[in-house]
C-alpha cells in the first residue's frame, strides 16, 4: 500500500521539481550542520551552541540505533527505479523527519517571531515529503521519525536543563574528563564510521572548550546583526576549510582515519573560531560571555 502510494506521488515528477526536492536532500547532509551549528555556536553563544551539538549527536545514535534493530528496506531497495537519490542503510526511521521534528519544534520554542509557525510548517512539510518524493522512505517511516523527533525535543527542553544544573556543581577539571571518556566508550560500545565521527567531533569540543575556560576566552555577544552574520561567515567558513583540509590527510582501510579529521572539526568549533572572533570583534558589547 505505500509503495502504492509512492507510485501514485511519482506520476506527478517532472525535472523541475526533481530538482527542486533534489536540493531539499541537502538538509539531510552534514554539510547542513557545518552551517548551523557554527551559526549557533558563535551568534548565540557556545553554550547554546553545545546543546544543540549534543541533542543532535543524541539523535543521530538513537536513529542509528533503531534503524539497525528495525533493519526495514527503504522503497529503492524494492523498486530501485524509485529512488532519484541513493543512500545507504535501512530505512526505519527517517533520520531527516526526526531532524526536522526536532529543528522545527526548536524554532517554534525559541524563536520569537510571529512567523515561527508557518516557517517551521513549511520547513517540516517540505523536507518529510520529500523523503517519499526521492523513494528513500517509506510514510511509515516519516511518521516514526516524527515520534522520535518529538521525544528529543522534549529532552531538549524538559531533561537538558535538568542535567546542566547537576553539570553546574562539577568542577571544570571532571567535566572535561567526561567530555573525553563517554565518547570513548560510545566508540567501545560501537564502532561505526557514524560513531567515529560524532565521538570525535564532541572530544574536539571538549577540548577546545576547557582551554577557553582556563584561558578565560569568552567570546562577547554580537553587538548588532551585521556582526551576527560576520561570525557565522567566519565559523562556517573555518568549518569548510578545516573539513577540505583534513583530505589531504592520509586515508587507511580502517575508519580511525576519520578520528582526526572531526576532531579538527571540534577544535575549530570550540576554540579557533572563537580566537579569530575576538580579534575581530575585540571591541564588542562588553566581556561578558554568551552562553
Amino acid at each position: 500500500m505505500e509503495l502504492d502510494f509512492i507510485h501514485w506521488v511519482h506520476q506527478f515528477r517532472n525535472p523541475g521539481l526533481d530538482q527542486f526536492f533534489r536540493f531539499l536532500n541537502f538538509f539531510d547532509r552534514q554539510e547542513f550542520f557545518f552551517i548551523l551549528i557554527p551559526i549557533i555556536w558563535l551568534g548565540q553563544g557556545w553554550k547554546t551552541g553545545l546543546r544543540l551539538f549534543y541533542i543532535l549527536l543524541l539523535s543521530g545514535l538513537i536513529n542509528h540505533l533503531l534503524k539497525d534493530i528495525f533493519a526495514t528496506p527503504r522503497p529503492f531497495n524494492l523498486t530501485p527505479h524509485l529512488g532519484l537519490i541513493k543512500v545507504s542503510g535501512f530505512g526505519f526511521p527517517s533520520g531527516a523527519a526526526q531532524t526536522v521534528i526536532l529543528l522545527g519544534g526548536l524554532l517554534c520554542t525559541f524563536w520569537q517571531s510571529p512567523w515561527k509557525w508557518l516557517v517551521a510548517s513549511i520547513y517540516i512539510g517540505l523536507v518529510s515529503f520529500s523523503r517519499i518524493y526521492l523513494g528513500v522512505h517509506f510514510p511509515s517511516d516519516i511518521l516514526g521519525g516524527w515520534l522520535v523527533g518529538l521525544g528529543l525535543w522534549a529532552i531538549y527542553v524538559y531533561v537538558f536543563p535538568v542535567i546542566e544544573r547537576q553539570f553546574d556543581k562539577l568542577s571544570p577539571g571532571f567535566l572535561f574528563v567526561l567530555s573525553q571518556a563517554i565518547p570513548l566508550l560510545l566508540l567501545r560500545a560501537h564502532y561505526s564510521q557514524v560513531t567515529m565521527r560524532l565521538a570525535s567531533v564532541a572530544m574536539g569540543l571538549g577540548i577546545g572548550i576547557m582551554i577557553m575556560h582556563s584561558c578565560h576566552l569568552f567570546l562577547p555577544p554580537p553587538k548588532d546583526t551585521k556582526e551576527y552574520v560576520l561570525r557565522g561567515i567566519i565559523g562556517v567558513s573555518g568549518t569548510f576549510a578545516c573539513y577540505g583540509f583534513t583530505w589531504l590527510l592520509p586515508s587507511t582501510g580502517n575508519i580511525l582515519y576519520l578520528f582526526p579529521r572531526f576532531l579538527l572539526l571540534g577544535l575549530w568549533l570550540a576554540l579557533g573560531s572563537v580566537l579569530i572572533c575576538r580579534k575581530f570583534f575585540s571591541e564588542s558589547n562588553s566581556s561578558k560571555e554568551i552562553n
